[in-house]
């Protein structure tokens, strides 16, 4: 069987859930502890803390700092299980990160969740040589305990990767409801997972009446031009065109700085993307410029490979204009 690889471990959050209970209560027998742990009598909608883990594979990227907490945020509306959890990760040695976001869905009938991954947004891998890197779609049946009053889900997964659906490498999910007390701290401690502008302030964007940039920052953005891919997983290359003069870029796609304060030169770095497609704005690659360079203004060359053509584009942007390209999704018909 032919598998795909790429996973990793991550810690995963979600929010507490409180049961009274009068301490009168007799001692409960087994078909007792059944009709207490039907899905009318627990809730699991909140925040989760937890691990998913994978079995060893060669080639595995390493990671720096995956003790941290990811957020994962459980809703439950009967036995029906809606969710989301959003992945943050930084490789190890300074290679990049891997961000993503993903919907899951899931029934459950007060013992056993049967959970299953829905779809991956807004991923993004800028690790320096590891291209297509794959995150798994994962179903699983995870069991219900309970040890000295928290709540625990636990069960084997399996899945397929998000780009090729090929098999991955299996492993295994462990989630625990977060104490209430334990919650504002988690939240005071979590750094910033949206991989925002170095000062911590969201990225300020105006749109104008096309639904393109109009503004970052306190800059103009420039229309730039729109160009149509034929797949919703894209690569992209950046070099510093004609020769390296210093320049320094930071990249943003979609809200999300791809590489900030970047020293460019002939070398190229490569980066994939998905793209959203969700109808509304179209999804861009805006160059925004820290300095001129020895010879202004500063300028990027951009390749955009879609797995059937690549297309080549120069970007110039300068301390108070930024350049732009817009991708306009167009699959092929099979």
């Amino acid at each position: 069987m032919k598998y795909i690889l790429p996973f990793l471990i991550i810690n995963l959050l979600s929010v507490p859930f409180y049961a009274q209970i009068e301490i009168t209560f007799p001692t409960k027998k087994k078909e007792d502890l059944d009709t207490y742990r039907s899905d009318k009598s627990i809730d699991l909608t909140g925040l989760w803390e937890g691990q998913i883990s994978q079995l060893n594979w060669d080639g595995q990227p390493e990671f720096t700092g995956v003790t941290g907490k990811l957020h994962v945020e459980i809703k439950q509306t009967g036995n029906r299980i809606k969710g989301l959890f959003v992945c943050r990760a930084k490789f190890a040695k300074n290679k990049g990160y891997l961000s993503y976001e993903k919907k899951f869905r899931g029934n459950w009938n007060g013992k056993t969740l049967e959970y299953l991954d829905e779809e991956v947004d807004n991923y993004i891998n800028t690790h320096k040589s590891l291209r297509h890197l794959e995150t798994c779609l994962k179903q699983a049946s995870l069991n219900f305990y309970k040890t000295k009053g928290a709540f625990h889900l636990e069960g084997e997964w399996s899945g397929q990767g998000h780009i090729t659906g090929v098999d991955c490498i299996p492993g295994k999910i462990h989630l625990t409801k977060v104490n209430p007390e334990d919650l504002a701290l988690e939240v005071a401690l979590t750094s910033n997972a949206n991989f925002e502008q170095n000062d911590g302030m969201p990225v300020e964007l105006k749109w104008d009446d096309d639904n393109k940039l109009k503004k970052i920052k306190d800059r103009k953005v420039e229309k730039g031009k729109t160009i149509v891919v034929r797949s919703r997983t894209i690569n992209i290359t950046v070099y510093d065109h004609k020769q390296s003069d210093g320049d320094i870029i930071s990249l943003n796609y979609n809200g999300n700085w791809l590489l900030e304060r970047y020293k460019i030169n002939n070398q190229e770095h490569s980066i994939d993307v998905l793209i959203d497609d969700n109808g509304k704005q179209l999804d861009y690659l805006l160059l925004y410029a820290h300095n001129l360079g020895k010879f202004p203004p500063n300028t990027v060359a951009v390749i955009v490979n879609d797995g059937y053509t690549k297309q080549r584009f120069i970007l110039n942007s300068d301390m108070h204009v930024c350049d732009a390209i817009y991708f306009k999704l167009n699959k092929p018909k099979h």
